[in-house]
């Protein structure tokens, strides 16, 4: 049988290698959105001390045990279009500029739910709190399982704490969302992607702060195709490694041909240029 064919390092799906603007900067990404930046000096790269060269912490979320790729009940990527197509409520950022640097700030207690749960049932409820009373009202909710508090824009990316901004789903959903929110923060200077983050609401009067699907839309402002992704917030188990970064991958490799495609247009890279660079790379072990 004939073995799988080993990609090349300056293959395109490997490694992005392009320009920003005129000068002599050169940029190379790999498929999980870090990156350095070159000097090419007399046909020399030229590394500098800039880039991003670490992925964000995954603050336990990732079950590197399991090696699988998660099945559970999760509904399908064309299951999920069609719910979020057919809900009856919705909540959205609208479009918002990926932020250039990552908010440090602490977020609310219970991330600002405290008032609206108190209008709702009376007293402040956890997201877990809240989806059992829901469930004993009469909802169509599950109650079982560990449930959070989920913002649309991350907190750490400008996002606000409470009602607008905020989803009851299962704790997997939110994992899956610190996937797409690490690979976005990856493009925070590019100053070139638009993001866009809905949810279908349950239809239930007692639901009205559970998500159904939360889905992420993510835009290039020079145009062409979208990145879209829907996320199940009713079903979603904890990922495994093969799914987190699976997750992050596809919107990072999108976003990586979009730079390769703006700087073809605007600020082309030469192959000499190229040359230069994926040579550092080899010679450095990368």
């Amino acid at each position: 049988m004939a073995g799988r064919k080993r990609k090349r390092i300056d293959d395109e799906d490997v490694y992005c290698v392009y320009r920003r603007q005129a000068g002599r900067s050169v940029y190379v990404r790999d498929r999980h959105g870090r990156y350095n930046c070159f000097s090419i000096n007399n046909g020399r790269a030229v590394i500098l001390p800039t880039g991003i060269t670490t992925l964000a912490p995954i603050y336990g979320r990732v079950n590197f045990a399991n090696n699988v790729r998660f099945t559970a009940h999760t509904r399908s990527q064309w299951a999920l279009g069609g719910a979020y197509d057919n809900a009856v409520q919705y909540l959205s950022s609208g479009w918002v500029d990926l932020p250039t640097c990552r908010d440090a700030s602490r977020r609310q207690t219970n991330q600002g739910m405290n008032g609206a749960m108190v209008a709702l049932t009376g007293v402040a409820r956890s997201a877990t709190a809240y989806v059992n009373w829901a469930q004993l009202n009469g909802s169509v909710i599950n109650p079982a399982g560990n449930w959070e508090w989920c913002h649309l824009i991350a907190h750490s990316m400008g996002g606000a704490d409470g009602p607008g901004n905020i989803v009851a789903a299962m704790r997997g959903n939110n994992s899956e969302q610190l996937a797409i929110e690490s690979a976005l923060q990856m493009f925070r200077r590019e100053d070139a992607f638009q993001m866009k983050v809905s949810v279908g609401l349950l239809d239930a009067g007692n639901g009205r702060h559970v998500g159904n699907v939360i889905r992420y839309k993510v835009r290039c402002i020079h145009g062409g195709d979208y990145y879209v992704r829907y996320l199940d917030c009713l079903n979603a188990p904890n990922p495994s490694e093969i799914h987190y970064y699976g997750v992050m991958e596809g919107l990072v490799l999108w976003a990586n041909k979009k730079l390769l495609a703006i700087s073809r247009f605007f600020n082309p890279v030469r192959g000499a240029e190229r040359n230069a660079v994926i040579d550092y790379m080899r010679a450095h072990g990368h």
